[in-house]
């Protein structure tokens, strides 16, 4: 209330002080009237001021201030749960490699076994119908035992107790490789005999399938020259397996 009062103060010494001015430059120019009285210029402001005042419309008052409302807290907040830690993952195991695959050795293929010969019999001998004479035969110079040079023959074999020839027919697809194994066999069963085997080279296959293995050399023997031999190792169907030699003349079995 107090800012308005001024402001219309204000408003009215700006039309009073001109007209103040005014009047006292008229007062002044014009040549005084020694019978007219002096105008109250003090009665005449302040009857201005007072006519000015009344012409001021009452002020409106300032609305009353509304307060803001009071804000409202916002809940607090629920924390979320602890979470639960995932389980630690187990590594797979390390994969164990296989083993490298080792192929099989070509067979060798047994070569065609020679048949033996068709057994021609004895001819049937004829009775005698003359008596022959026997003349006589001149009596020979004697031989020296150690000068006669005897070729083993025969044939032997062992019954098998210790596996190897269960073994050698199990891997009978590797063919000539047994035939080492099998010669070793002979030369420890010759050793029982009265001649034994010494060695037996120029080793090939015959025969080499699950139930039988024969191989051909010749063989070095502890008494005589040098023969053909065949060494073998045999399946009987019973289930025992057997090993042995014998001489090549007498054919392949």
């Amino acid at each position: 209330m107090l800012k308005v009062n001024v402001k219309i103060l204000a408003r009215a010494l700006r039309i009073v002080i001109p007209l103040t001015l005014i009047g006292a430059a008229i007062a002044c120019a014009a040549e005084p009237e020694p019978a007219s009285p002096l105008p109250d210029v003090q009665a005449t402001v302040q009857a201005e001021v007072v006519n000015q005042l009344a012409a001021v419309p009452t002020a409106t008052a300032w609305p009353t201030h509304t307060p803001y409302p009071t804000a409202t807290a916002y809940p607090t907040s629920t924390p979320y749960p602890t979470g639960t830690p995932l389980p630690t993952a187990s590594p797979y195991p390390t994969a164990t490699p296989y083993p490298t695959y080792t192929p099989y050795p070509t067979p060798t293929e047994a070569a065609t076994p020679t048949p033996q010969p068709t057994y021609t019999p004895y001819p049937t001998p004829a009775p005698p119908s003359v008596i022959i004479q026997q003349a006589e035969v001149p009596t020979a110079a004697p031989v020296d035992p150690a000068a006669v040079q005897r070729p083993p023959l025969g044939s032997f074999a062992e019954l098998d107790t210790t596996g190897r020839a269960d073994s050698i027919l199990r891997s009978h697809v590797l063919g000539g490789a047994n035939c080492s194994t099998v010669a070793e066999l002979s030369m420890e069963l010759s050793r029982e005999q009265d001649v034994a085997i010494l060695k037996v080279y120029d080793l090939r296959v015959f025969v080499s399938t699950s139930s039988r293995v024969e191989c051909a050399g010749t063989a070095r023997w502890s008494q005589g020259d040098d023969s053909s031999i065949i060494v073998f190792v045999e399946h009987d169907g019973d289930g025992d397996n057997f090993y042995g030699y014998r001489s090549r003349t007498r054919g392949f079995n």
